[in-house]
C-alpha cells in the first residue's frame, strides 16, 4: 500500500503516554499510549495494538488496532483491524471491520457524493407562543 503525502504519520504517541484533553494535529499521527477527551487530524490516525482511547475523534481516515470508546466521524474512511474494539458511535463514507473485532456501535455511513463530515445543527427551540391564537 503506497501512502500519499497526506497519509504520512508525522506525530508519534508511545505506549507509555496518557494524554488527557484536546489533541488537534494537522499531519498523520500514530497513538500506541492513551487518550481521554477529543482527538482531531487533518490527515490519518493510525491507533496500534496498545492503544486506548476514550475520546470523541475527528479525522479524514482512520486505521485501529486498538480499543475505541467514543464517537468517530472520518471524512474518508475507517479501518477497525484485530484486535481492535469499537463502542460508541461512528460517521464515515467507507466502514470495513476485520474478523474477530468486537463492535458494539451505532454506525452512520454518509453517501460517498457528500464526503464531507455533516455540520453542526443550530439546536430547535419550542416555537413562543403567538398571543390571541394559543
Amino acid at each position: 500500500m503506497k501512502f500519499t503525502k497526506e497519509q504520512k504519520t508525522n506525530s508519534f504517541l508511545s505506549a507509555s503516554v496518557e494524554l488527557e484533553g484536546k489533541l488537534t494535529v494537522k499531519g498523520g499521527i500514530r497513538i500506541d499510549g492513551t487518550l481521554n477527551g477529543f482527538l482531531e487530524s487533518e490527515s490519518t490516525i493510525f491507533l496500534g495494538d496498545t492503544a486506548v482511547i476514550n475520546a470523541q475523534i475527528v479525522t479524514k481516515s482512520l486505521v485501529s488496532s486498538g480499543k475505541i470508546k467514543g464517537s468517530i466521524a472520518a471524512e474518508d474512511t475507517v479501518n477497525i483491524n484485530y484486535p481492535g474494539s469499537v463502542e460508541g458511535e461512528i460517521k464515515t463514507c467507507n466502514l470495513s471491520i476485520e474478523k474477530d473485532v468486537f463492535f458494539n456501535a451505532k454506525c452512520q455511513l454518509l453517501s460517498p457524493q457528500n464526503n464531507h463530515l455533516p455540520k453542526k445543527k443550530k439546536p430547535k427551540f419550542p416555537r413562543k407562543a403567538i398571543p390571541n391564537r394559543d
